[in-house]
């Protein structure tokens, strides 16, 4: 393709066409690049008959706070340097976990990186090198078997996994037929194999299968593009092997194709939306790929991330991470999972609990954190202005506005003009401003970017919500607002002993007035405004 031509077909590396194959191409219109993107996913999907489901929530993995030990982070090929946890990861982890419970942490999930795994060569810094052999535990990290792990953990688990080794145990001591290349394999017939293969992990907890490296898997095994049906037949084996045994898939390191053949594979229902933690430049930046995968009900995963500034001494990752927040605040917008990476005596609570309420579930916007329709129009990629939103029954769209380096945000953003209607809340300074005074630069926070939240104004007041949270009225938290006889009345929900901390202020002053609410138990509390009174 060029500026004047646009062209597509069959790549030339095919060799085999089925007889009755056939090529659809959709073109597709919309208004504005957002809207005009979700068009275009709306029409595919409704072309595979995929249903545009919500999975935010879909289960303690995509709802709740989880501890990773992805590439760049803590555990990634390392238990620390402290020899009195312990001598492998059998040992140490339960301990971390005692930590993050002591903490008062809720981690809902864990993930398990590439580190639990034989392989077929070395590791590189970067998370290359060998391909799975047997798709189990190590001994050396795991003596007593990963069913034993789990119980010590006991929690729903993300287990990572690469491309396929030709000397894996799979092709030796198995039935199924293999293509095979030099450094990667696929099996000739995929529901097959992982019909069988997603039985094995029984009592491991396994919730969510993290296929990794499927670049490298469609590069290595020229069968796949060779032979025009074996890419989508692998990729379907995969999901529907998952789909049958309860559990659900991530993409990590997949080509655009691979995504869109997702659009037909509901287990599918996220994927790693930046590069690995610290092995990018931006690695936090979401907001663009999160336009193309919402499109096709995938979340877009922000990968893991140190929650602390202090250097992370004995971990794979020393850093420090002078962002923070920045990661936090991307992960949480990004309505994927939230997976700090942090190790022992190194996670910083009040950050990590910023995301989510006191069980755990974050308190996510309703769609994920996207590149702005004004930013495209500026040109401006190199400081982007990403932006979401709650919809909040009784009041309207709450909006979530991020720009990192730069507090350069404009009313544009959010597709509106300047106006007295709306009140700018700055997370970082506190302080309250009209929309109309929005003209280009908000005050930056002390990691150098700005973050604001975007309110309308209804009878003369101006909700902001729960100011300790990065979604300050998240569905999890607001159930919705009603006028009072002085100011707004908001319906809350929260759990046994969970006190929020929630807002709003009358615009004839700008005066942030704040109510602390304690949850005796799970259920819903009433806060009115301008009486100061809570029920």
């Amino acid at each position: 393709s060029t500026g004047d031509f646009v062209g597509a077909g069959v790549k030339a590396t095919v060799q085999v066409i089925p007889k009755g194959w056939s090529q659809l191409f959709v073109l597709s219109a919309g208004t504005g690049i957002n809207k005009g993107l979700m068009q275009w996913g709306d029409r595919m999907l409704k072309f595979t008959g995929k249903l545009r489901t919500d999975n935010r929530f879909l289960d303690d993995i995509h709802g709740k706070i989880g501890f990773w030990t992805d590439n760049g982070g803590f555990y990634h090929y390392s238990i620390g340097d402290n020899a009195s946890l312990g001598k492998n990861y059998e040992e140490v982890l339960p301990k971390v976990k005692e930590y993050h419970d002591e903490l008062g942490v809720p981690f809902g999930h864990w993930q398990f990186d590439s580190w639990f795994y034989p392989k077929d060569g070395k590791v590189s810094p970067g998370g290359g090198g060998g391909a799975v052999t047997n798709w189990t535990a190590l001994d050396s990290v795991f003596p007593s078997g990963m069913a034993a792990i789990q119980e010590k953990l006991g929690v729903p688990m993300v287990m990572h996994n690469r491309q396929w080794s030709p000397r894996s145990d799979y092709i030796h001591n198995l039935s199924y037929a293999w293509y095979s290349s030099e450094k990667a394999a696929v099996p000739e017939d995929p529901p097959a194999f992982f019909d069988w293969f997603f039985k094995q992990q029984e009592g491991w907890g396994l919730g969510m299968y993290e296929q990794d490296w499927m670049c490298t898997e469609y590069d290595e095994v020229s069968a796949i593009q060779a032979n025009i049906t074996m890419g989508d037949l692998w990729l379907y084996g995969m999901a529907k092997g998952a789909a049958d045994s309860g559990r659900t898939v991530q993409y990590c390191m997949p080509y655009s194709h691979e995504i869109l053949s997702a659009a037909a594979l509901p287990a599918v229902t996220n994927a790693r939306a930046t590069d690995d933690y610290f092995h990018g430049v931006d690695q936090w930046s979401v907001g663009h790929t999160a336009m193309y995968y919402w499109a096709l009900n995938i979340l877009p995963f922000k990968d893991g991330f140190y929650s602390s500034s202090l250097p992370q001494v004995g971990g794979q990752t020393v850093g420090p991470e002078t962002s923070p927040d920045r990661e936090t605040i991307m992960a949480t917008l990004s309505c994927a999972m939230v997976g700090p990476m942090d190790g022992i005596y190194l996670l910083n609570k009040t950050r990590v609990m910023a995301t989510c309420n006191a069980a755990g579930v974050v308190l996510k916007p309703d769609r994920p954190v996207t590149a702005t329709d004004e930013g495209f129009r500026r040109g401006d990629s190199a400081r982007p202005v990403f932006a979401t939103e709650s919809l909040v029954r009784g009041w309207g769209q709450i909006s979530y506005v991020f720009a990192s380096n730069t507090g350069e945000i404009v009313p544009g953003d959010l597709n509106l003009a300047p106006s007295n209607s709306y009140v700018v809340y700055n997370w970082y300074s506190g302080e309250l401003s009209s929309l109309a005074n929005l003209t280009g630069h908000v005050q930056v926070g002390y990691e150098g970017h700005a973050y604001i939240v975007v309110t309308p104004v209804v009878q003369g007041w101006a909700l902001v919500g729960e100011v300790d949270k990065y979604v300050t009225a998240s569905e999890v938290r607001v159930v919705g607002i009603a006028p009072g006889k002085a100011g707004p009345a908001a319906v809350l929900k929260g759990v046994k002993g969970e006190t929020v901390r929630f807002c709003a202020a009358p615009v004839a002053t700008m005066a942030l007035e704040c109510h602390s609410v304690e949850f005796p138990w799970d259920g819903e509390q009433r806060v009115l405004f301008g009486a100061r009174e809570v029920v």
